[in-house]
């Protein structure tokens, strides 16, 4: 069984990406071998069903005739204006590292994030419903020594 569950980013790139190879009639063969994978494995990873690496992406964009900085920003803000997080937790604001981690909350998170803040606090299986995340809530105050009840 595949545990790999792509990001909204990393959904959007992909998607993007195929809307291209359709717009310029390349075929998956001809960029898997540019990718020095198997057509079946480019095709996985051009479907967001396996990850892509960024020597994988620069290769497809430079193949594609793609300015990989300008599709990664402009995902990027289509990403912020949805308010998904693939990070459970942020660290840095505005450039300053914080003190306490700022957690996000299950409406902002994408699948991604939901499952990596239940590996975060040794919750089994993906994080969907308000009750795991009280769960993961009441953890972190117990393990800071604060009480929530």
């Amino acid at each position: 069984m595949n545990a790999y569950a792509p990001t909204a980013v990393s959904k959007e790139i992909a998607s993007r990406l195929r809307g291209q190879i359709a717009r310029y009639d390349v075929s998956q063969a001809e960029l898997a071998m540019v990718c020095g994978v198997s057509q079946s494995q480019f095709s996985k990873i051009i479907r967001a069903t396996r990850p892509m690496t960024v020597d994988m992406l620069a290769a497809i964009c430079d193949a594609l005739g793609i300015d990989m900085g300008d599709l990664i920003a402009s995902v990027e803000a289509l990403i912020s204006n949805q308010a998904l997080h693939a990070s459970p937790v942020s660290y840095v604001d505005e450039e300053v590292r914080l003190d306490v981690p700022f957690v996000w909350g299950p409406d902002t998170l994408d699948t991604w994030g939901r499952e990596a803040l239940a590996r975060i606090n040794n919750v089994p299986g993906p994080s969907d419903t308000q009750d795991d995340y009280d769960l993961v809530a009441k953890k972190r105050s117990k393990d800071r020594g604060e009480d929530l009840e």
